[in-house]
């Protein structure tokens, strides 16, 4: 990540310069966050995806949560963008109350609830644990 941008819609979202062509979501439940083991990547990381012609960021960040993991979340936190060299990211947050039963997808073969500071075995997406430290700084 190159630059986090903190802020409301207004500061993120609206800015042309600064316009997301992802969106990712930072999810908890009273386990933990929730971590998708991607069999592309063959690692552990938060949910999310490329936004589709059309849709909004949050649009995105609901519909890729159910694609992968099969939980439904309805009240988003937008929390900020994240940029990188080739994309910037909207982020979001989400506490879900009641989890939904996980399957294996073409692109998701495992959900964890990862409790932070605990040891994650396997490979794991460094930017993912990096927004969860900041979104749990900066809350």
């Amino acid at each position: 990540m190159i630059e986090f941008i903190h802020g409301n819609d207004k500061t993120g979202i609206n800015d042309p310069e600064n316009f997301p062509t992802t969106s990712f979501v930072i999810v908890e439940s009273e386990k933990g966050y929730m971590l998708l083991y991607n069999k592309l990547y063959s690692r552990w990381e938060i949910t999310g995806g490329y936004i589709e012609s059309g849709e909004s960021p949050m649009e995105c960040a609901i519909r890729e949560c159910k694609e992968e993991s099969n939980q439904n979340i309805f009240e988003l936190e937008f929390f900020g963008i994240a940029k990188y060299s080739k994309m910037n990211a909207a982020i979001f947050y989400s506490y879900l109350n009641e989890e939904e039963a996980f399957a294996v997808n073409d692109e998701i073969m495992e959900i964890k609830w990862w409790k932070f500071g605990e040891n994650i075995t396997g490979n794991v997406d460094s930017e993912s644990i990096k927004l969860i430290e900041l979104y749990r700084t900066l809350q």
